[in-house]
C-alpha cells in the first residue's frame, strides 16, 4: 500500500501522528542531553584543553542531527513536491552552516582565523537558503486581498527587525569601517542576512501551513528567534570586544540548531486531504504588533538617528495603510455578515428573516385600499426525490426553481426561501388579480422529468384585510398552504383508489364504468348549477363515479338479464348501497364518498331504499346523483329495452320532483342540460349501454 493511501486510513493517521510525536520528543531528549553536557563544559572548563576547538567540536552533532532531520523529513514528505522541496532547502542550509564550522575550525588549526574567509562564505549561504525554505512551505491560496495584508505584516516585520539590527549592529558597523572593502562587505552581509531570516520568521508567523508541519514550524520560530538574537549577540560583542570560539554566546546558536533539529523531527507524514481543510479558522498573527512595538521603541531610545527616523516613518507609513486595509475588510466584512444574515446561501433568495423585516414594512404601510398578498408555497414530490436522486441532485433543484421564482416574480413582488421545500412570495400593492400571479408562481417552482413530478401547494393571505400582525398572517398562509397540500394528497389517493374500484367494476361488467364516470360528470356539473362549495362538488363528482361500486357484488346473471327482473331480484340489487359503503369504508380517505354511496338511492318522499331517508335527511351530493342516476338509466340502452329520448327523459324528471326527486335538484338538473346543449363539448360523448339501473324507469315506480 502507498503512503498516501495508508495515511487514509484512520488507523495510519493516528499511527503517524503517534510516530511523529515519539521522533521529536526523543530528538529532544537528545538535543537537550547535549545541551547539558556543553553547559555543564561552560561552567566548569573540563577537559582544560584547548577551549576553541572543544566548542566548535560541540557544534556538530548539533549540526549533523539538525541535517538528517531535515532530509528525513523531505522524505517522509515525497508525496507532496512543494513539502518536500522546503525541507531540502532547510537540510541544504543545515548542511552549508555544519560545512562553515567545519572550516573555521581547521582554519583555527593552522593558526589564526581570517576574516572574511570561505567559512564566512559558508555560512552566508545558509541565511538564503533558509528563508527560500521557509517560503517554499505550501500554504492555503489567498485572494489578492489577503496578499496585499500579508505583504504589508511581512513588510512590517521585516522594517522593525532592520530596525533592530541596524540599532545594535549594522549602524555601528557602518560607522566603525573595515580595512578593505571586501571586510566590510561581508561584515554588513551578516546582519543582512538575520533582516532576511526575521523575514522568514515573519513568513512563518503570518501564514497558513498544513497541520502536518504545524509543530514543526513552531520549533523552527523559536529557533530562528535564538539565531538571530546569537547573531545580534556576537555583532554586539565583536564591535565592542573580542570574540572567541567557547565563549557563551555559542550556546544561543547551539540552541537554535538543536530546535531545528527537533522541527525536523517534528514533521508528520502529510495528509494531502487536509491543506485545504485547514487555515479556516486562522487566528490573528501577533508578530506585526511586536513589530511595530519593538520599532517604535528603538526610535524613542534613540530618535537622533536618521536611519531610525526614516524608518520610523515608514513603519507608520505601513501600519496606516495597514489599518487603512482591515477597515475597509471589516467594513466589507460586515457587508457580507448583513446580506448572508438576510440570503439563503443555496438560493440566493431573502430568507425567513428578511420576510420578516418586509413584513413589518408591510403591514406597517399597507390600507385596506391598496392590500399586500403573501403566499407560501411548499413543493409536493421534493421528499421522494431527494430520497431517489440523493441531496445534491435535490439542492440543485432547489436552486434551479429558486432562481425560477425569483425571475417571475421580480416584476410584481418578492420572492424567498423559508428554509427547506418552502419558499414565500409577497406581491406589491396593486399587483392585482393576484392569482394569476400565484399561479404563476407556483408553476415556476414546478418540474417534470423521467421518474419525478414536482409540484407546488400554496397557501394566500391579504395584509391587512386578513391580518394586522406578522404572526397571524404567517399562520394563515401555512394553514391554508397545508390544507391545499393535504387535499391535493388526498385528492390523489382518492383518484387512483376510484382507478383501481372501476378497474376491478370493469372485469366484472364492461358497461358499468362508463355509466358511473358519466353520472358523476354530470352530478358535478349540477353541484355547481347549485352554487355548492368546491369541497361539496369534489365529494358528489366521487360519489357519482363510485356510486354502483357495490354492484361486483351483484351476480352478472342479475345485471346482464335480457328481462326485467323479478322482486327477487331487485331485493338483491338493492342492496349494493350498502356493499359499496363497506367496500368505500376500506379506504380512510373514501369514508366521507361511503356515507353519500349508501344514500344514492333514497327518494324525496321516503319511499327509497336503505334507510327510507327523505327530503332534507338526505345528503344533499347522494339527492344529485340519485337524479343524475336515473336520468342516465332512462335515455340508456338496456337488454331487454332501449332508452328514452332525452324530451320524454326530461319529461319524466319533471313529473318525478318532489316525489321521487328534490325539486330544487331537477331544476338544477334541467338547466345543466340546457347549458350541455348550448354549449356542446368539442368530443360528443357516447353513451354505452346499461346494466340493470337500480333506480327503476318512473313508470315501473
Amino acid at each position: 500500500m502507498s503512503p498516501t493511501a495508508d495515511a487514509g486510513i484512520p488507523g495510519a493517521r493516528w499511527r503517524e501522528r503517534a510516530e511523529s510525536g515519539g521522533r521529536w520528543v526523543q530528538m529532544s531528549a537528545g538535543m537537550g542531553a547535549l545541551l547539558l553536557v556543553y553547559a555543564g563544559w561552560q561552567l566548569f572548563r573540563w577537559p582544560a584543553v584547548d577551549r576553541t576547538l572543544i566548542g566548535d567540536l560541540f557544534f556538530y552533532p548539533v549540526g549533523l542531527a539538525a541535517s538528517g532531520a531535515a532530509v528525513a523529513a523531505s522524505r517522509r514528505c515525497a508525496e507532496q513536491p512543494r513539502l518536500r522541496s522546503a525541507w531540502q532547502l532547510l537540510a541544504l542550509a543545515s548542511i552549508f552552516y555544519l560545512a562553515g564550522d567545519i572550516a573555521q575550525t581547521l582554519y583555527e588549526l593552522n593558526g589564526p582565523l581570517p576574516f572574511p574567509s570561505i567559512a564566512d562564505a559558508l555560512y552566508l549561504s545558509f541565511y538564503p537558503l533558509m528563508l527560500w525554505g521557509l517560503l517554499r512551505f505550501p500554504a492555503r491560496r489567498r485572494d489578492r486581498g489577503a496578499r496585499v495584508r500579508l505583504m504589508l505584516d511581512l513588510a512590517v516585520v521585516a522594517i522593525a527587525g532592520a530596525m533592530v539590527v541596524t540599532y545594535v549592529v549594522l549602524g555601528p558597523t557602518l560607522r566603525q569601517g573595515g580595512p578593505d572593502a571586501l571586510s566590510n562587505v561581508v561584515s554588513i552581509a551578516y546582519p543582512v542576512g538575520d533582516m532576511i531570516l526575521l523575514v522568514g520568521l515573519g513568513s512563518v508567523l503570518l501564514r497558513r501551513t498544513a497541520i502536518s508541519s504545524a509543530r514543526a514550524l513552531q520549533f523552527m520560530v523559536a529557533g530562528l528567534l535564538f539565531f538571530v538574537a546569537a547573531d545580534l549577540v556576537y555583532g554586539y560583542i565583536q564591535l565592542h570586544s573580542t570574540y572567541q570560539g567557547g565563549d557563551p554566546v555559542d550556546s544561543l546558536w547551539m540552541i537554535a540548531i538543536a530546535l531545528f533539529a527537533v522541527a525536523g523531527a517534528a514533521q508528520a507524514s502529510p495528509d494531502p486531504s487536509t491543506l485545504a481543510a485547514e487555515g479556516k479558522e486562522g487566528t490573528a498573527s501577533w508578530a506585526p504588533y511586536v513589530a511595530v512595538a519593538v520599532g517604535f521603541g528603538l526610535l524613542i531610545i534613540d530618535h537622533r538617528d536618521l536611519s531610525l527616523v526614516i524608518a520610523g516613518v515608514l513603519l507608520a507609513t505601513l501600519v496606516s495603510v495597514r489599518q487603512f486595509v482591515a477597515q475597509n475588510d471589516l467594513v466589507h466584512m460586515q457587508r457580507l455578515a448583513s446580506y448572508q444574515s438576510l440570503h439563503d446561501s443555496l438560493t440566493g433568495l431573502p430568507n425567513r428573516r428578511r420576510l420578516i423585516d418586509d413584513l413589518r414594512a408591510a403591514l406597517a404601510t399597507s390600507t385596506r385600499d391598496g392590500p399586500r398578498t403573501l403566499t407560501m408555497f411548499d413543493l409536493d414530490g421534493f421528499k421522494i426525490y431527494n430520497d431517489t436522486f440523493g441531496h445534491l441532485a435535490g439542492d440543485q433543484l432547489l436552486a434551479r426553481v429558486g432562481q425560477r421564482l425569483l425571475e417571475f416574480v421580480a416584476p410584481h413582488g418578492r420572492a424567498y426561501r423559508l428554509g427547506g421545500d418552502e419558499f414565500c412570495v409577497m406581491l406589491d400593492p396593486g399587483s392585482v388579480p393576484s392569482e394569476p400571479i400565484v399561479a404563476g408562481a407556483a408553476a415556476a417552482l414546478s418540474e417534470i422529468g423521467t421518474g419525478f413530478s414536482i409540484g407546488a401547494s400554496y397557501g394566500t393571505v391579504t395584509i391587512p384585510n386578513e391580518a394586522n400582525d406578522v404572526s397571524a398572517a404567517l399562520h394563515f398562509a401555512d394553514t391554508r398552504m397545508y390544507a391545499r397540500k393535504n387535499g391535493r394528497r388526498a385528492a390523489t389517493i382518492i383518484a387512483q383508489t376510484r382507478d383501481v374500484l372501476l378497474g376491478v367494476t370493469a372485469e366484472h361488467s364492461a358497461s358499468l364504468p362508463a355509466h358511473m364516470l358519466e353520472v358523476g360528470e354530470l352530478s358535478r356539473n349540477v353541484a355547481r348549477q347549485l352554487g355548492l362549495d368546491a369541497e361539496t362538488v369534489e365529494l358528489t363528482l366521487r360519489a357519482g363515479e363510485l356510486h354502483d361500486v357495490g354492484k361486483i357484488a351483484i351476480p352478472e346473471s342479475i345485471l346482464n338479464k335480457p328481462g326485467p327482473l323479478s322482486d327477487s331480484e331487485w331485493a338483491f340489487v338493492r342492496n349494493h348501497t350498502l356493499i359499496g359503503e363497506r367496500v368505500l369504508n376500506a379506504a380512510p380517505a373514501l369514508q366521507p364518498v361511503a356515507k353519500l354511496v349508501r344514500s344514492t338511492h333514497e327518494r324525496y318522499d321516503g319511499a327509497g331504499y336503505p334507510d327510507g331517508l327523505s327530503g332534507e335527511q338526505i345528503p344533499l351530493p347522494a339527492r344529485i346523483v340519485f337524479a343524475c342516476d336515473a336520468f342516465h338509466a332512462m335515455i340508456s340502452s338496456r337488454p331487454y329495452a332501449p332508452g328514452m329520448s332525452e324530451t320524454d327523459a326530461r319529461a319524466e324528471l319533471s313529473r318525478g320532483a318532489g316525489s321521487q326527486f328534490d325539486p330544487r335538484v331537477i331544476d338544477a338538473l334541467l338547466a345543466e342540460l340546457d347549458h350541455a346543449h348550448r354549449h356542446p363539448p368539442a368530443e360528443p360523448q357516447h353513451l354505452g349501454h346499461a346494466a340493470h339501473s337500480a333506480s327503476r324507469p318512473l313508470t315501473q315506480t
